[in-house]
């Protein structure tokens, strides 16, 4: 019982960004490394390896990670504003940024 009790604020914070929507918007000419210091870096701040992911194959490419980015995961808010030339930089630099397993 002590476990469930403990262990709830953790879930809760996990799912608390579950089907959330960041309307967080780049400034015109923003970096992907601007984008990630500016939206991403308040929940993904970089490993003792020096990279910010552990990305597993599947998702170590482009297109994964602007997926990911534009619909959120269960503990991820959607950011639908990064869009173009923006949401690929972002996605260059964290694919540059992380290792993958």
């Amino acid at each position: 019982m002590k476990k469930i009790i403990l262990g709830l604020p953790a879930v809760l914070l996990l799912v608390s960004g579950c089907s959330k929507t960041d309307d967080f918007t780049p400034d015109a000419g923003a970096t992907g490394e601007d984008v990630f210091k500016t939206a991403c870096v308040k929940c993904h701040t970089p490993k003792e390896s020096g990279y910010y992911f552990d990305l597993d194959s599947s998702m170590a490419n482009i297109a994964a990670i602007s997926k990911q980015v534009n619909e959120g995961s269960m503990a991820m808010p959607s950011f639908p504003k990064i869009q173009g030339e923006t949401l690929h930089s972002l996605s260059e630099y964290v694919l540059a940024n992380s290792k993958t397993r």
